[in-house]
C-alpha cells in the first residue's frame, strides 16, 4: 500500500515537471501591439445610421433616387471626422440605384422584356430596403458585387 502511494506521487511529480516544461517550452503568447497599429471600427452614431438608412430607402421613391445618396456623399466626403460606414453606404446605394434605373428603363424599353424590367425593378426595391434595414440597425450590409467594388474605390 505504501508502494504504492509512493508510486502514485511519483508520478504526479512527474506530471507536474513535464507540464512545467512544457510550459516553458510554448511560444510566448502574441505580443501586444502599440494602439495606433489597431485600426478599431467606431461605432456609428445615430444620425449615421439614419443617413445610410436613407441612401438605401430613398429607392422607394422614385425621383430622388439617384439625388440622396449623392447628395450625402458630396456632403459627407470632405468633413473632418468623416463617417467610412456612412460613405460606404451612400457610394453602395448610389451605384446600386443608377444600375438598377438604368437596367429597369432599358428593359422596359423592350416591348418583350418589358415584364422582367418590371420584375426587376420590384426585386431592386426590395434588396434596397433590406440594405436600408441593415444599415438602420448599423450592421454591415454589401451589395453583391457592388459591395467589394465600392471597396476598392473608396481606397
Amino acid at each position: 500500500m505504501a508502494d504504492e502511494e509512493t508510486m502514485q506521487a511519483g508520478t504526479a511529480v512527474e506530471e507536474a515537471v513535464e507540464e512545467k516544461e512544457r510550459i516553458e517550452e510554448a511560444p510566448p503568447e502574441a505580443e501586444v501591439r502599440p494602439e495606433e497599429e489597431f485600426v478599431a471600427e467606431r461605432v456609428p452614431t445615430k444620425e449615421e445610421k439614419f443617413l445610410a438608412a436613407l441612401a438605401h430607402f430613398c429607392i422607394v421613391a422614385v425621383l430622388p433616387v439617384v439625388q440622396v445618396p449623392l447628395l450625402i456623399w458630396l456632403i459627407e466626403k470632405d468633413k473632418p471626422g468623416k463617417s467610412e460606414y456612412l460613405l460606404h453606404h451612400a457610394r453602395q446605394a448610389l451605384l446600386y440605384q443608377v444600375l438598377l434605373l438604368g437596367t429597369v428603363i432599358v428593359l422596359l424599353a423592350t416591348v418583350v422584356l418589358a415584364p422582367l424590367g418590371f420584375l426587376l425593378g420590384l426585386a431592386g426595391i426590395v434588396y434596397g430596403v433590406v440594405g436600408g434595414i441593415l444599415a438602420c440597425t448599423g450592421k454591415k450590409f454589401n451589395y453583391l458585387w457592388i459591395g467589394n467594388y465600392v471597396k476598392q474605390w473608396s481606397q
